[in-house]
């Protein structure tokens, strides 16, 4: 199992100058993050929606005031249909180059409105948001919420700058929500679990890798062994101790396409005795990674990036091939099990929002107010099977070349 990429130059729209090893890369987007598709209505009288996951800050869509939530029902005056919701999606969702949409919205209070949305080159933030609660909002505690929609080395920085500002804010508990994040960089979900572990990581075994027979063999069946960058954080080239939490327990929001690096966050904590309460629907179960490897062809540049190793935490475990099974299972789309419709999404770090709501009981012992029962169902419908749609960019568990 393998993937094939093809561009004609390492870099085809630009990249950032930076002191990184790691270098930010554009590439074009309208700014969502993802989108889940569903046909609302009765058999044969329905319509085909994109509900909106998420939306990367000042991008083109969040200019427009597309938001986690926001139903997009046709594009450029075209009802979705079966025949052609795919194209759409993933013209939404991957665009190729520089072009403009119109975009119909269906309004929560009732009626539509149309937006034009135009993509350009841009870098694309995996922090789609971050915070830390009020006394007020949960008494006795201060809570930081990090949405981190997949691990680009190329923003390390912005991500520790966030482990560093919830450092500075005496956090108690951590929320971490990788309910869509599908992985990417090894060293970035390093980063992550060491600045969650902090001081009791240092000189730990954050993950130790299994290649094939030949390669074992070579190394006297030795597994490769990284430790927790505590001390020495090699794409930022600084310790990691300005951002360490030092937590015994962390929250981690999750879904079935939490995958691959964001799941080794997850065994690595386990493997040095740090709590982790899963909270969602049970993850995809990918323990293997990939190394890159690049072929030069006239003057194209080729990127295939076979699945090369298992990985297994400090105490020897890698069987999750299964995926996590959450602590609190709630499907965000049904989260009372009634199966009475679809519910629509909430903002991001909102009372209102599922997830969240339950991830704040679990650590205060009482609901957030209001009740998130104020969430009323859209309307009856099914949701559509669609492959899992990545923007181009590192997904899986990419080991970087040494």
């Amino acid at each position: 199992m393998y993937s094939l990429f093809i561009h004609t130059e390492k870099n085809p729209i630009g990249s950032t100058r930076s002191t990184q090893w790691v270098k930010k890369e554009q590439t074009y987007s309208f700014g969502i993050t993802g989108a889940d598709v569903r046909a609302i209505g009765s058999e044969d009288n329905y319509t085909i929606y994109f509900f909106v996951q998420g939306v990367y800050p000042n991008s083109p869509a969040a200019r427009a005031g597309i938001k986690r939530g926001s139903s997009i029902m046709q594009i450029n005056g075209e009802k979705l249909t079966m025949s052609n919701y795919w194209q759409h999606y993933l013209d939404l969702l991957i665009p190729a180059s520089a072009f403009s949409l119109k975009i119909t919205e269906e309004k929560t209070e009732g009626g539509t409105q149309e937006k034009d949305i135009s993509s350009e080159a841009m870098y694309c933030n995996p922090i789609l948001f971050s915070k830390v609660t009020t006394e007020e909002e949960t008494p006795g505690h201060r809570i930081g919420y990090l949405v981190y929609s997949g691990f680009e080395a190329g923003f390390d920085q912005e991500l520790f700058d966030v482990f560093k500002e919830f450092k500075s804010q005496n956090i108690t508990d951590l929320i971490l929500d990788l309910r869509y994040n599908g992985g990417g960089h090894v060293i970035s979900a390093n980063l992550i679990a060491t600045c969650i572990a902090g001081a009791k990581s240092e000189g730990k075994v954050f993950t130790s890798l299994r290649y094939n027979k030949e390669r074992m063999k070579k190394r006297n069946d030795k597994r490769e062994e990284e430790l927790f960058a505590y001390s020495n954080y090699e794409n930022l080239a600084t310790s990691l101790s300005a951002g360490a939490l030092n937590l015994q327990h962390v929250y981690c929001i999750v879904g079935n396409g939490t995958a691959s690096a964001s799941e080794l966050v997850i065994n690595s904590l386990k493997g040095i005795d740090v709590e982790v309460t899963l909270i969602g629907k049970r993850t995809t179960g990918k323990n293997v990674g990939m190394e890159p490897v690049e072929y030069t062809i006239r003057n194209n540049v080729y990127e295939v990036v076979p699945i090369t190793f298992q990985s297994y935490n400090a105490k020897g475990v890698g069987d999750y091939e299964n995926g996590f099974t959450p602590d609190i299972e709630i499907d965000e789309n049904d989260p009372y099990g009634r199966g009475d419709g679809y519910y629509i999404y909430r903002d991001y770090g909102s009372d209102k929002e599922f997830l969240y709501a339950r991830a704040i009981q679990e650590i205060t012992g009482q609901a957030p107010a209001p009740t998130t029962r104020s969430a009323a169902p859209l309307m009856r419908g099914k949701a559509l099977k669609v492959p899992a749609i990545y923007r181009r960019g590192h997904e899986g568990m990419i080991k970087l070349p040494e």
